[in-house]
């Protein structure tokens, strides 16, 4: 398999590449990021907005191109709402700032900068909050492709919160883009010790298996992540290869099966 392909599968398999899929006229399109509801909405009603549109609630790949556009305007709206009238302040701020940044951050040029600024003023507003340098080192991995300062950002994470499983993954993917696979691995043991029920890390110590010839772990890690996760259309594609790699035929076909009626229902 490719280099390219294998670090690619890992993104999938740690929920990176599936973190927004926004068309591109949704970054430079100023009069549908603005639209909100006529009726007034409450601080609390805004915040649910914003939260709920940013890459950290996904949609799934099937979502209509429309709904997409109006769900990241709406969000976007709520979020520059919160931002622009001075109600907020600290960690709350950061918070509001770092959701408006993970919509931004799939955009190009100028809605990436926007989106680093706004990472930067959170990270500034509330330094010990661990998610903000995960979430920034995701979009420096994810659109900006600069593995320094994303792998930065997560070891600043995981120094301020060793105790989260998905800073190792995400930790993880940055190695093995960086050609680093056992350091990558050694983040993935390392998060299952943190958290045994963890299917990103389950299932990218699967892929890197897989990689490397051993299919009967690469299999074992893929059926416990299908037992947490038995509604992901990715994982019967990642087991599907495995057993057509280990000679079940029947059983590669039967999760391709699995897998297509999955992604025809919409999900991931």
């Amino acid at each position: 398999m490719p280099s390219h392909l294998r670090v690619a599968l890992a993104l999938i398999a740690v929920g990176l590449l599936a973190a927004v899929a926004i068309p591109a006229a949704a970054a430079g399109n100023e009069d549908q990021r603005r639209t909100l509801p006529d009726a007034p909405v409450s601080i609390t009603g805004l915040r649910e907005l914003c939260s709920n549109g940013s890459a950290e609630t996904p949609m799934s790949f099937g979502a209509d191109a429309n709904v997409i556009l109006q769900r990241h305007g709406q969000a976007r709206a709520a979020c520059d709402k919160l931002i622009d009238a001075a109600e907020l302040g600290g960690r709350d701020l950061a918070e509001v700032l770092l959701d408006r940044a993970d919509l931004e951050a799939p955009g190009q040029a100028d809605a990436y900068a926007r989106a680093l600024a706004d990472y930067d003023v959170a990270i500034a507003l509330a330094p010990d909050l661990a998610a903000a340098y995960w979430r920034r080192g995701k979009a420096n991995l994810l659109y900006g492709r600069n593995l320094a300062a994303a792998l930065r950002d997560l070891d600043w994470a995981i120094r301020l919160d060793p105790s989260q499983a998905e800073f190792y993954v995400t930790r993880a993917s940055i190695l093995s883009w960086d050609g680093r696979p056992e350091l990558a691995m050694a983040d993935l043991n390392h998060a299952l010790t943190v958290d045994p029920r963890s299917e990103h890390a389950l299932t990218n110590r699967g892929l890197a298996y897989f990689n490397d010839g051993d299919i009967s772990r690469a299999l074992a890690d893929f059926d416990a992540a299908l037992k947490l996760a038995p509604n992901d259309s990715g994982l019967y594609g990642f087991r599907s290869a495995a057993r057509r790699r280990a000679g079940d035929e029947a059983g590669a076909k039967a999760d391709e099966a699995t897998m297509m009626e999955l992604l025809s229902k919409g999900s991931r």
